[in-house]
């Protein structure tokens, strides 16, 4: 599979800053956790919102990337041949889903708190 040739090559030549499989959840279930994770804001567009974010296709990634090395993933796509589109952008501490806007501290409490506030 192509894809997994991209991941392996990017891993190694140290081309991601972050990479997450669009499983459970979906697009919006992976953006909360990397964003999340590394307590570091995206600015996202979508032209779908509630099928992008929704969809839980198996054999996508979302890949964070330094800007200087955004020709390096391009490179490495094209050589296997592999769709690539670009998402948005990272940095600040909110999370920006085309016209919406979470600050991250809030995502942290509705994603840790809801289901235990609700099911105890």
């Amino acid at each position: 599979m192509n894809l997994i040739e991209v991941l392996l090559a990017g891993r190694s030549e140290k081309i991601f800053t972050s990479a997450h499989d669009l499983s459970q959840g979906g697009l919006a279930m992976t953006i909360t956790e990397m964003v999340l994770r590394h307590m570091v804001g995206a600015t996202i567009s979508l032209i779908d919102v509630a099928n992008d974010l929704l969809s839980e296709t198996p054999g996508r990634v979302v890949i964070a990337v330094d800007p200087s090395k955004s020709s390096a993933l391009l490179e490495l796509c094209a050589k296997y041949k592999t769709p690539v589109s670009k998402l948005g952008t990272t940095g600040g501490d909110t999370l920006v889903i085309n016209e919406a806007t979470i600050s991250l501290q809030e995502l942290k409490t509705a994603h840790t708190s809801t289901f235990p506030r609700l099911f105890g």
